[in-house]
């Protein structure tokens, strides 16, 4: 192990072993994500992706966590200045489309990682885990849109987890059929949907 990575900063190292945890998933999938194939492919010793991050557990989670961090802010990263409330929901979900399809095989294996560890009693609490920052980010994101928008008034509760559902269900929907001709027409009904779940 070379001594700039035996002393490179602890963020920094995070994100030097979360990169080398990606490329672990896809390239094989969740069965090839381990401690040691991190360790392998990051060039650095086993004990070092123990001690970052203790157990596979916490490895997922924070793959997963940075994964949909990056994800949502992508999504909510263009101005939505002028935009009413369906729009707004109709670029952020295009958005995230887009970050799906860019790269098709990661998403496929980042899904795949995510069904897995549902069913994995070792494993649940990271999926739960990212669950819920997914929600707590998005949330932030709609009242931020929200508070600068004061003459469209929304219930942000609401939009948010319209937006979340939403999200999880393109993803899985575009994965499977790669129907890029409809996609718009899809992004559009969800956000049909979540604007008319509004209460009155």
């Amino acid at each position: 192990m070379s001594s700039t990575r035996a002393y490179m900063a602890r963020e920094d190292r995070r994100d030097v072993l979360l990169d080398a945890a990606a490329e672990v998933l896809r390239e094989g999938g969740p069965d090839a994500l381990s401690l040691r194939s991190v360790a392998e492919c990051a060039g650095v010793a086993h004990r070092l992706v123990s001690y970052t991050f203790g157990s596979k557990t916490e490895l997922v989670r924070a793959l997963l966590v940075r994964d949909t961090t990056d994800a949502i802010d992508a999504a909510w990263g263009a101005p939505l200045e002028g935009s009413d409330a369906q729009e707004a929901i109709i670029r952020s979900l295009t958005a995230f489309a887009d970050a799906v399809r860019s790269d098709p095989r990661y998403s496929e294996c980042l899904a795949a990682l995510t069904a897995t560890a549902r069913l994995s009693p070792e494993l649940a609490d990271a999926v739960s885990s990212e669950a819920r920052h997914a929600r707590s980010r998005i949330r932030a994101h709609v009242s931020e849109w929200a508070a600068s928008h004061p003459h469209t008034p929304v219930d942000v509760d609401v939009l948010t987890d319209g937006i979340h559902a939403s999200a999880e269900g393109l993803a899985a929907w575009w994965l499977a059929t790669r129907d890029d001709a409809r996609l718009a027409d899809v992004v559009r009904g969800f956000a049909i949907g979540i604007v008319g779940a509004q209460p009155n």
